[in-house]
């Protein structure tokens, strides 16, 4: 069972043959087809059933951001069932019409069904058998896996392979159904093509294996087939030609491979194959089109780029005779995924993820049949992710101070912020929250609360159509209800916060964002609070934009940087076995006052076995502290995990890399907690990747935590 790409004339001189009792190419625009049945059969979405897909109809995805597309295998369309969209569980049953088998027994039904290599998810097509269109009672013939590694397993590239089931005799009757039922195990969409019915031969057809060895220069190739399980070969006859019309006859050869020579250049070719049954029978033919066409050569990005952003424009050269040329993009050479056709000779693809090494290379076609060249790969790294604001999540927020007045005002900016929080309407109106930066501040104990704040938009790239959300609460966890609100003008104006209807003594956080939701809406504001204020004088000594801890050389590195200090004496990194209780392991002097970013570390030569516990105790000359997000290390283990995209709309993608097979449960939490979802995964030795659907979870900040026998591995993801 080999990958075979053919057009349609090509797909006619194999398939449709004269004896076939039933076929069917969903060319037609009706769908199911007249005489067929389509029914949703299990799982909650009863929108789950069969489709008929079209030409560059979505796959999957790579990378989560990703895309790559799925053309028919012949013709304009082919049945699909999209797994992807379908959470597991959900099913639909595609019923054929009636076909007569009383004559020309035994039988076969063939057809064509894509397969991937990505998700290990086992979305399936199982195929059965019935004389009445209904699944009672009717006979299992066979079961087919998306993923091409599980059973049975395809060693050839992502793409259309053909499968064969024997009927059985018993159904040599006039009237049949043919059942094909699809489970979705929410891995990539599934597609099947070209259903074809026939008398089994008494002599069967050799199976042709990929074109290798291709050599565009010299016009040659090779490739070998494998004998037919029907009957037994007296030989073979091949034969070449540009036209896909099977031949009259052939070069008679004994063997199962062959050298082809002669290949017309920037053309498709066929290569013809059937089998010698004796006594002046043969087979059907089988054949393979190729284009005979080199690899093309990239110019954007060029092999070995570095900080490529994620937005880029994939270039490459023409090459003489292509009309098509097909990008493969991956993270490991010789592992790239078939990401789309592409007319031209370059295509945007944006939103591919930061830091990361990529592997691609352009593989030309003609129409749908590609080259049969072996490209190398050419790699690029990703850049780092665009600097967000320090301020970007409420954990971040900013401290407004009553020293902040108009000649200290306290600098702001919505550029490449990410995040979003519900958005609360304010006077009636939403907005596009999509922007989010925080700040907080705290009230004094003056009965009724005087003064104002104020955010500005700078002159130049300045937000448009300031918003501002007021939250009473003690810490991030608790905000709820809206406090009170400012956006009672537009473009370039500033709004105003009345601190007379707060309440004293109480913390507020204060979210602001762009009420529109273009890019250019985002941007620079200044915040400033009015002489005489009622806020406290409260000034964290320090923002802290980064802090990481990593293993390098058997000792674990701690490194962190700030944005700004006021007044901060010292950095103590404190460590736990546990996650509770910490000791300093370390200190190391702050700058005092900085309006620039400044860099620390510190390192920890001798780390616990096993789990590593480390936050810093940030402490200004008053001696006042406050302590920073945990970061986790393990010293004797590889277990490392990757969630993508963050925030997260629908779907989440977990990609764990390990040394070892383990069991283990994957948990959600909210901020408080509270379980939210819970899976049991087995995580293989290298990259499981596990796609999770979050629809029914509510917007918000969540804690994944993949719980395994000797660790616990924590993230942070915000689900909008």
């Amino acid at each position: 069972m080999k990958k075979k790409l053919l057009t349609l004339l090509l797909a006619l001189t194999v398939f449709f043959v004269s004896n076939a009792q039933l076929t069917e190419s969903f060319d037609g625009a009706t769908f199911p087809p007249t005489a067929w049945l389509n029914t949703h059969t299990t799982g909650a979405n009863a929108a789950a059933v069969w489709e008929r897909a079209l030409a560059g109809s979505l796959g999957g995805d790579l990378d989560a951001n990703t895309t790559y597309k799925v053309d028919p295998h012949s013709g304009a369309g082919m049945a699909s069932f999209r797994s992807y969209d379908f959470t597991a569980g959900n099913g639909a049953r595609l019923f054929s019409g009636s076909a007569d088998l009383s004559t020309g027994g035994p039988h076969v039904i063939s057809f064509w069904m894509f397969r991937d290599n990505v998700y290990v998810a086992q979305d399936s097509v199982s195929v059965y058998i019935n004389t009445t269109q209904s699944s009672i009672g009717a006979t299992y013939l066979g079961k087919i896996l998306r993923k091409r590694s599980l059973p049975p397993v395809e060693a050839g590239p992502d793409g259309w392979y053909e499968y064969s089931f024997n009927i059985p005799a018993g159904f040599n009757t006039a009237t049949n159904y043919f059942i094909f039922s699809a489970v979705s195990r929410f891995g990539n969409n599934l597609f099947i093509d070209d259903i074809s019915v026939k008398s089994a031969p008494s002599c069967g057809v050799p199976l042709l294996a990929a074109i290798s060895a291709y050599n565009n220069a010299a016009g040659t190739a090779s490739v070998s087939w494998t004998a037919p399980s029907i009957g037994t070969p007296a030989g073979y006859e091949w034969a070449l030609n540009t036209n896909g019309i099977a031949p009259a006859s052939g070069t008679a050869i004994a063997g199962t491979s062959l050298n082809i020579t002669g290949i017309s250049p920037n053309v498709v070719n066929y290569i013809f194959v059937r089998t010698d049954c004796g006594a002046g029978g043969f087979s059907e033919w089988v054949s393979k089109a190729f284009a005979a066409l080199p690899c093309a050569t990239v110019t954007t990005p060029l092999p070995g780029a570095t900080a490529v952003p994620q937005d880029v424009v994939f270039a490459w050269n023409a090459i003489p005779g292509a009309t098509n040329y097909n990008l493969f993009l991956g993270y490991t050479a010789g592992a790239e995924i078939g990401i789309g056709s592409i007319a031209g000779t370059s295509t945007p693809i944006g939103g591919i993820l930061p830091d990361k090494n990529y592997s691609w290379y352009i593989l030309p076609s003609i129409g749908a049949v590609k080259s049969p060249a072996v490209c190398s790969s050419n790699t690029f790294t990703t850049g780092a992710e665009p600097g967000t604001p320090v301020n970007n999540a409420c954990s971040g927020a900013i401290t407004i101070a009553n020293a902040n007045t108009s000649g200290n005002p306290v600098s702001g900016t919505t550029l490449n912020a990410t995040l979003s929080a519900f958005p609360d309407p304010c006077n009636g109106f939403s907005g596009a929250s999509d922007d989010d930066v925080w700040f907080e501040f705290t009230t004094d104990a003056t009965p009724v609360p005087v003064g104002t704040i104020t955010i500005t938009p700078s002159a130049a790239n300045g937000i448009t159509d300031v918003v501002a959300l007021i939250y009473a609460a003690t810490n991030c966890s608790t905000i709820a209800t809206l406090t009170d609100c400012a956006d009672a003008t537009d473009t370039n104006k500033p709004e105003v916060v009345d601190l007379a209807n707060l309440t004293p003594d109480t913390r507020y956080f204060m979210r602001v964002f762009s009420y529109g939701s273009g890019v250019t809406d985002k941007g620079d504001f200044a915040v400033v609070a009015s002489a005489g204020n009622s806020l406290k004088g409260v000034i964290l000594p320090v923002t802290l934009a980064t802090f990481s801890a990593q293993r390098l050389n058997k000792v674990s590195l701690l490194s962190w940087s700030t944005q700004f200090e006021n007044n901060s004496s010292r950095f103590v990194v404190e460590r736990s076995k546990d996650g509770r209780i910490y000791t300093s392991i370390g200190e190391v002097a702050a700058a005092g006052n900085s309006t620039v970013v400044r860099r620390y570390s510190l390192t920890d030569s001798k780390p616990f076995k096993g789990n590593n516990y480390y936050r810093l105790r940030i402490i200004d000359k008053d001696n006042q502290f406050r302590l920073s997000d945990i970061q986790r290390l393990k010293n004797d283990g590889t277990t490392g995990i990757t969630i993508f995209p963050n925030p997260v709309r629908d779907k989440l993608t977990i990609s764990i890399n390990a040394d070892k097979v383990s069991e283990g449960q994957l948990i959600i939490t909210d901020v408080s907690g509270k379980a939210v979802y819970s899976k049991a995964v087995r995580i293989l030795d290298g990259n499981t990747i596990v796609p999770l659907e979050l629809n029914s979870i509510a917007a918000g900040t969540y804690l994944f935590k993949l719980q395994l026998k000797d660790e616990v591995i924590i993230q942070k993801f915000n689900k909008q």
